[in-house]
């Protein structure tokens, strides 16, 4: 029986990661980890456990009871926009919460192979002519996130490195899909043109800045990626997930509106526009396709049309 650990169990990428395990293994069971008072969800291989990752003591107990053959750790501040509001709680907390996980597990369970997932913000603002961007790349973090996720993947490699843990690394770029929170940005427009398309055509997009181009993956084929680079990725190395096309955001309202028949009105609000904003990310996953055979199977036309779906329903 193969044990995982999940942190972030309850945010939008854990729950995926936990339908994938369910379709995909046999001999299995979970423990899922975070701050809310309860799962959602029950299943006779999946158990919950509410536990702050900033308390050490309780981290040593769960890893050394569980005893995980593999780790996936999610749990993190994981927005932009909030590190820019309390960098300092974004810092230690991401930073923490990881250094009490891979403490632990160098003096419980060393054998266990973990997941650190990191973010294509790492990489910092490159000029257009350089993309897509590569794991071989020099890191340049400008906002407080991307510190915090450059430390984390410091201090991942150190333990790699220095202790011998497995511990693969991930870049992960842009993700969707749906159940996605309405505050990120392909959510966000989905919701409002699904809205008005009920509105029977009535009403306005609130938007930023269209011009900004990112390289977006479905989160189903984000789960399959990290199952892989988990299971079968070389400890200390770092792997992209991401789909290596570039999409301006303009061209996400247009192929929504275009599958909901409307033409709305398109209003923009200076508050949604940061002027620190990477103008072009866009990343090189041709070593994950390489080296542990992953394809991309969701389009971002299909992605848009589940998302559709899942907010006509509400």
């Amino acid at each position: 029986m193969r044990n995982y650990l999940v942190t972030g169990i309850g945010g939008f990428v854990g729950r995926y990661f936990w339908e994938y395990l369910v379709e995909h293994e046999r001999d299995f069971r979970v423990l899922g980890i975070d701050m809310l008072p309860e799962a959602s969800w029950k299943h006779p291989a999946f158990y919950y456990r509410q536990l702050n990752l900033m308390n050490e003591k309780v981290v040593r107990e769960t890893i050394s009871e569980f005893q995980p053959d593999y780790i996936v750790h999610l749990a993190a501040i994981s927005s932009v926009a909030q590190s820019w509001k309390m960098p300092r709680n974004c810092f230690i907390n991401n930073s923490t919460i990881f250094l009490n996980l891979v403490e632990e597990v160098r003096l419980t369970c060393p054998a266990a192979r973990m997941l650190s997932v990191g973010s294509s913000e790492e990489y910092g603002s490159y000029p257009v002519e350089l993309m897509p961007l590569q794991e071989n790349y020099t890191l340049k973090p400008c906002n407080p996130y991307a510190a915090a996720r450059t430390a984390q993947e410091t201090l991942s490699q150190i333990y790699a490195d220095s202790y011998g843990l497995k511990i693969m690394l991930t870049r992960s770029f842009s993700h969707t899909g749906p159940r996605q929170r309405d505050t990120f940005v392909i959510p966000s427009f989905v919701k409002q043109l699904v809205n008005i398309k009920k509105n029977g055509g009535k009403g306005s997009l609130r938007t930023g800045n269209l011009d900004v181009v990112r390289d977006f993956l479905d989160v189903r084929d984000v789960v399959d990626a990290y199952w892989r680079i988990l299971t079968q990725g070389r400890p200390g190395e770092v792997y992209n997930v991401c789909s290596g096309k570039g999409v301006r955001l303009q061209e996400v309202i247009t192929t929504t509106a275009e599958l909901l028949g409307i033409e709305p009105a398109i209003e923009t609000d200076p508050a949604l526009i940061r002027s620190a904003d990477t103008a072009v990310i866009i990343g090189d996953n041709s070593k994950l396709r390489e080296t542990l055979g992953w394809t991309q199977v969701f389009s971002l036309e299909q992605t848009l049309k589940d998302m559709i779906l899942s907010y006509s329903e509400e």
